[in-house]
């Protein structure tokens, strides 16, 4: 008799420890590149998401658009990419290595002006940007950051990007730019609303029209590359869900 629980006691085991095994090989892990802007959103969405998605872990890699497009070309094993910028999206779309199926925008931003809160630049004001006597100016770099891309196109159809250009600070991308202002080295920069409404040491001094540039829009699409199709297009599935477009509109995302 001892010998018959023992043997089922074993069994038990087996089946348990087989069970516990199972599951933690069916846990799959999917790296989305994202555009540093949407780092706190995206933060808190994998959170809800992984509430019901158990056996998916999500991990980010974030920065520029155009630094992580550059990156996934050239074989970063990224299974889900985000951008702040089209451009960005298409230039990996002509070269088949996106899901062109799975394409999808998942929602836009708005350009600001922001100055330190509590700084030595009270005076700056939205009536006298381009003429008060501010020695630098932070904005993305042109070259790689879409918050940048956007600057430029809304500056040089003001008359103004000729006038600042020997003012710029080039930030690698755009949480660069807020800090910059942040800390007080640079008197004015231009951000998304999003980066500047996650900041408690900034603050806004005037909006920029959304008509002076492209649009700011965040396409997603699911990497052609990818191991693991299937949770990377439920997570992607999920960036379009209500729950996941209400987290975006708190951080100051638009829909």
């Amino acid at each position: 008799m001892r010998q018959l629980v023992l043997v089922i006691t074993i069994l038990l085991t087996f089946i348990l420890t087989s069970c516990t095994n199972s599951e933690a090989d069916a846990k799959v892990e999917i790296l989305v590149a994202a555009a540093s802007s949407m780092t706190p959103a995206l933060t808190e969405i994998a959170t809800e998401f992984e509430k019901t998605n158990t056996y998916t872990q999500i991990t980010f890699t974030f920065g520029s658009s155009g630094k992580l497009a550059q990156q996934i070309k050239s074989g970063a094993p990224v299974d889900v990419f985000i951008s702040a910028s089209s451009s960005d999206m298409d230039t990996l779309e002509k070269d088949n290595i996106i899901k062109s199926d799975t394409r999808v925008d998942i929602t836009t931003n708005t350009l600001v002006v922001i100055r330190q809160k509590n700084g030595g630049n009270s005076s700056l004001n939205e009536d006298n940007l381009f003429t008060s006597k501010i020695e630098h100016v932070a904005i993305g770099n042109p070259d790689t950051v879409p918050a940048g891309v956007y600057a430029k196109e809304a500056l040089t159809k003001l008359g103004e990007w000729e006038t600042l250009e020997p003012k710029f600070v080039f930030g690698k991308d755009v949480r660069q730019v807020l800090t910059f202002v942040e800390t007080g080295n640079a008197e004015m920069g231009i951000v998304f609303t999003t980066d500047a409404q996650s900041s408690d040491k900034v603050e806004v001094i005037s909006k920029i029209d959304p008509t002076l540039h492209s649009s700011a829009i965040y396409p997603g699409a699911v990497i052609t590359a990818t191991k693991q199709p299937k949770a990377a297009n439920a997570f992607l599935d999920y960036m379009t869900t209500p729950e996941a477009q209400k987290i975006l509109v708190t951080y100051g995302f638009t829909n």
